[in-house]
């Protein structure tokens, strides 16, 4: 489809007619939660209280529209990721395809495009909505906001589509931007917008360099925002759930966080009244009972969180929130833990990002602990509720043993765990430590810092160490008690492959769970002996490619290698427990038309790179889990 819509100027009348849209997002590997667009909606608000007419699109939404790239559609960045990935070789594609975005724009005859973009690995899809939004509706102005415009609005205004970037909260600005669009008063009156001189949006003589207006000062005030435009979004495609913000700031300074940024450092709190106002609502309206609570630092004000549980039980609303950023420990109590737990508060994860002491200094996190941790989590299963904790693999300088101690901490405390890797977020003090360590350049393109590109080496490691070490936490975080159980069984002799991947066929289907199975990436339903290797494989339900929803040949594009990261895990697990080096190959695949699952052949490596990393897997597990047993064996003898 290639649609023209000649839209109005925006210079006819106050009234604007506004398209808000999320762009999908390509990458390795996508993470979305399906959470609702909520910057969006509260920009939606806004606008509307002004008098303009919205429409929001979250392409995010649309997964029925996921699918795996066909090579003859990457671009020249995504294949320069795939050059560099020391393993996987396709893009995934998340979110609606362009022929459906492209109908809502021209049916939209909007007058101004905005489009967010809040992650910069994942700028190209967000430009190439900004030239679509041109080519449609060519009289139309393109603004883009969002985290990425506000940390690299120079990469940005280096695309001529777009009219002006958003710098920092938008609710207001924007308000102020389409004012001045409809009025042709200049640009350069305006805060906290950055645009091209010479193009019409300022009353320079001569053109010159880009104005970079300073930024509007932080809403206060929360509560005198419109409230999200809950009308305009369709909650069967996010689960019936929705994203819930009760406060705004965080004044922590974690290093490789750019928070900052579009929110600054000051906590700024919704009244606990409002907020529970608003929850009410989305249940009796809405009939919406799951919050995802979006806050950067939920719990910095704890008698304001003690309000706000209070208050939903109190009116006895019978809903579920979770914390998808996460919370710390600090201030953490018996009685907040009761307090959220009554309320209805499941799903928590502490944020630890390393057992290292020195390095959670370093990172400016001294504040947290894995006692701490250990300690919090502990205080939830009191109340019956699984909390857990999140790391991060390969951050600068962080050496394979400071790595797999990370884990094998975790393992032996009883911690459940996820892990993330290692990304120098553009904008954060890690970012500035990545340029100076020559990590990254500034001329590197930011879509290479994808989370799981595995671009770079981190000063100690290569790109590929890092990706095995990296692997070998995430066996570890999944099966962790079957990682115990072969360090046991070991003690007693040999242990075979053959014999490892059985008992991991009885660990990994004990936790698949039929109602979410795409929370795994990876299950393993039988293990056969073959001349090659043990055949794994892998259950319908449970794998990367259900994770990515492109388990079927149309969506997966007859991609025969998509899920080689399921098999890598399965393979490091193996190893972990019979304490022998495995790799392994996808043999088939969901992607190409597989319907029974994938499978994956594993057998033992010589390849020294990879055995070096899983044996010391082994090694600092074992060591540990001695000297953890001494220890308690002096503590019963004295």
């Amino acid at each position: 489809m290639n649609a023209l819509v000649a839209a109005p100027s925006v210079t006819e009348g106050n009234q604007v007619k506004v398209f808000l849209v999320k762009p999908p997002i390509r990458g390795c590997m996508v993470e979305i939660g399906r959470h609702v667009p909520i910057g969006l909606a509260y920009v939606s608000s806004a606008l509307r209280a002004a008098g303009h007419e919205t429409e929001i699109f979250d392409s995010l939404a649309y997964t029925e529209d996921n699918h795996v790239v066909p090579d003859a559609e990457l671009t020249t960045i995504e294949r320069a990721k795939l050059e560099r990935h020391p393993r996987w070789r396709h893009i995934m594609h998340w979110g609606a395809r362009t022929e459906r975005i492209e109908a809502a724009l021209a049916a939209s005859e909007a007058d101004v495009v905005g489009i967010s973009c809040m992650f910069t690995p994942y700028y190209e899809s967000a430009y190439e909505l900004a030239r679509m939004a041109k080519r449609v509706l060519p009289n139309a102005k393109v603004i883009v906001g969002g985290q990425h415009g506000t940390v690299a609005f120079p990469h940005v205004l280096e695309v001529p589509e777009v009219d002006a970037v958003m710098l920092g909260e938008a609710e207001v600005t924007t308000v102020a931007l389409l004012d001045a669009f409809a009025t042709g008063r200049p640009l350069t009156e305006l805060l906290g917008v950055a645009f091209r001189c010479g193009e019409g949006l300022c009353e320079c003589a001569t053109p010159g360099t880009p104005h970079i207006r300073p930024r509007a000062p932080f809403v206060a005030d929360l509560d005198s925002l419109a409230p999200p435009a809950a009308d305009q979004l369709d909650f069967d495609r996010y689960g019936n759930a929705v994203t819930l913000i009760t406060s705004r700031g965080c004044p922590f300074s974690c290093s490789f966080c750019t928070v900052h940024a579009t929110v600054g450092k000051q906590f700024r709190a919704r009244d606990p009244q409002r907020v529970v106002d608003e929850i009410e609502h989305y249940v009796n309206v809405h009939g919406v009972r799951r919050f995802l609570v979006e806050d950067d630092n939920f719990t910095f004000d704890i008698e304001r969180v003690h309000a706000i549980c209070q208050e939903i039980v109190r009116r006895k609303l019978d809903v579920r929130l979770s914390l998808p950023n996460g919370m710390t420990v600090v201030k953490l109590t018996e009685d907040l833990v009761e307090s959220m737990v009554s309320a209805g508060f499941d799903d928590l994860f502490l944020g630890l990002e390393t057992t290292d002491a020195a390095r959670l200094r370093k990172m400016r996190k001294g504040f947290t602990s894995l006692d701490k941790v250990s300690a919090g989590v502990a205080l939830f299963e009191k109340f019956g509720l699984t909390a857990s904790a999140a790391i991060i693999v390969g951050l600068p300088d962080q050496s394979l043993d400071a790595i797999v101690q990370d884990a094998v901490n975790l393992v032996l405390a009883g911690v459940e765990f996820w892990t993330n890797p290692f990304y120098p977020i553009y904008g954060s003090p890690d970012y500035q430590t990545c340029l100076t360590r020559g990590i990254v350049d500034p001329l590197t393109d930011p879509a290479l810092f994808d989370q799981f590109n595995f671009a770079f080496a981190n000063g100690v490691l290569a790109a590929d160490e890092l990706y095995t070490a990296w692997v070998g936490t995430l066996a570890m975080a999944l099966w962790p008690k079957y990682v115990l159980e072969g360090a046991e069984r070991r003690e007693q002799g040999p242990v075979s492959a053959a014999e490892a991947g059985a008992r991991l066929v009885e660990h990994s289907m004990a936790q698949l769970d039929p109602e979410s199975p795409e929370e795994l990436p990876a299950t393993v339903r039988a293990i056969r002996e073959s001349a090659d290797g043990l055949l794994a494989l892998g259950h319908p339900l449970g794998c990367v490619c259900v994770m990515q929803h492109v388990a079927d040949a149309d969506k997966g594009a007859g991609a025969d290698q998509f899920c080689r990261f399921a098999g890598d895990m399965i393979a490091a697990a193996i190893a972990l427990y019979s304490g022998q080096p495995q790799v392994s190959a996808q043999v088939g695949a969901q992607t190409a038309g597989d319907a029974e699952g994938c499978s994956f052949m594993v057998r033992p490596t010589g390849d020294e790179r990879i055995g070096r990393i899983q044996r010391r897997f082994v090694e600092l597990l074992d060591e540990n889990r001695r000297e953890a047993e001494l220890v308690t064996a002096e503590a019963v003898s004295h």
